[in-house]
């Protein structure tokens, strides 16, 4: 009867501890599971951005375009399913993390019990001195002994407050991570509303194309044969009127060290890394100038896209608007501290407005495939602020012109 009533107690003091263990386990689990599903998507995106980095610009068909419509809208539709399965996994890691504040909690709890209870040990021990301790004992062993407890007693309270500091410290460490973890949530959600809004945009390019009427068709369909020669006429004038610009700097007004931080959030950006800014392969074929003024990054469509320095927005703008295809599309310039002034092409959306002042690692847009874009990518180039200007374009309305810089000369960490 006795063990029965031991195993009853040890049931209930155990089975809370063995769920609680249980449940963690199955919250790593489905944490794990979710950073599967992740990689399945990430490789799925990598995919089609391959497949989208070899889109033929020179398409002269409404299907064609279509089909180029359809092959983003596919690609944003990962990144939602991305955006859903982090939120998903960051639920799971707050949770995970709520757990352990609540542990570290319920442990320091008990040291500080156990630190009060030496400490009144202490108290007690200090009402006579350690010669008075030693002189006490009956005989020498006994004294040796008494002044050891009280060795052994300060030696209980360095351990002890030694657990309660390291306690205390994980949980700061976990309360951090769960704030950061928080303030991801808040990211993502933001990151998924816009990729949405970006595919509502997207579907509703593609829906007015499949409207159109026959005349219509042919009109757009000769619109877009004319493309090529546009859009030579457009590299053209930006070169003339740069060359200029670029001929005439003062380089005294440049920054001597690099001070840009990557407009982008990825481990390897040297692997997306697709055009160098000067004479490339590309240019040569793509402009009669054959000089290309920035530096281009291979990207999904909805990539988010960050300030790289403090500055104010200079510039926003969608070129689509005036010569379709046929420029930068929708772009953004900010004018920053140090004399220099960024831009940002081809981006799908921009969330910010001009005059805005911004941070560096401030969310500006979101990488596309807008403008002269052979597939999705960014395009980023650097000018020298005091010759950055917008100005009126033959081809195609208001144009960004400045005297450019190798952007690699003041990106740092690349």
């Amino acid at each position: 009867m006795r063990f029965l009533v031991i195993f009853l107690i040890l049931q209930f003091i155990l089975t809370p501890l063995i769920s609680l263990a249980e449940s963690e386990a199955d919250l790593k689990n489905q944490i794990e599971s979710k950073n599967n599903e992740l990689k399945q998507i990430e490789e799925q995106i990598k995919v089609t951005q391959e497949n989208l980095q070899n889109t033929n610009q020179k398409s002269k068909t409404i299907e064609s375009e279509v089909n180029r419509l359809n092959k983003n809208i596919n690609q944003l539709k990962l990144g939602i399913r991305s955006a859903e399965l982090s939120l998903s996994k960051l639920s799971l890691e707050i949770g995970s993390l709520n757990n352990e504040v609540s542990d570290i909690e319920t442990e320091i709890n008990v040291k500080n019990e156990s630190v009060a209870k030496v400490l009144k040990e202490i108290q007690v021990s200090e009402e006579e001195s350690p010669i008075i301790t030693f002189l006490r004992g009956n005989t020498l062993a006994d004294s040796f002994e008494s002044v050891q407890v009280l060795i052994d007693i300060n030696n209980r309270l360095i351990l002890e407050s030694n657990i309660l500091k390291e306690l205390r410290d994980s949980l700061k460490n976990k309360k951090y991570n769960r704030e950061v973890k928080k303030e991801d949530v808040t990211t993502e959600n933001y990151n998924l509303k816009n990729r949405k809004e970006i595919v509502e945009d997207q579907s509703e390019e593609r829906k007015k194309l499949l409207s159109l009427t026959k005349k219509e068709a042919q009109s757009y369909e000769k619109e877009i044969s004319d493309l090529e020669e546009r859009q030579e006429e457009i590299a053209n004038e930006i070169e003339s009127i740069e060359k200029k610009l670029t001929a005439d700097l003062d380089k005294n007004t440049l920054p001597i060290d690099a001070s840009l931080a990557l407009p982008i959030k990825v481990s390897n950006p040297r692997k997306i890394f697709t055009q160098d800014y000067g004479y490339t392969s590309f240019s040569a074929k793509a402009y009669k100038s054959g000089f290309h003024n920035g530096i281009d990054f291979g990207l999904p469509v909805g990539t988010p896209v960050f300030a790289p320095q403090d500055g104010i927005i200079a510039s926003t703008g969608n070129q689509d608007n005036y010569c379709y295809r046929g420029a930068y599309g929708k772009f953004i310039a900010i004018k920053h501290i140090n004399n220099l002034t960024t831009m940002y092409a081809h981006l799908s959306k921009v969330v910010v407005s001009p005059q805005q002042s911004i941070k560096q690692g401030d969310l500006i847009g979101y990488s596309g495939h807008t403008g002269y874009s052979t597939g999705p990518h960014l395009h980023f180039t650097v000018y020298s602020s005091p010759t950055f200007y917008i100005g009126s374009s033959t081809y195609c309305g208001p144009m960004p012109f400045g005297a450019h810089l190798d952007p690699l000369d003041y990106l740092e960490k690349f």
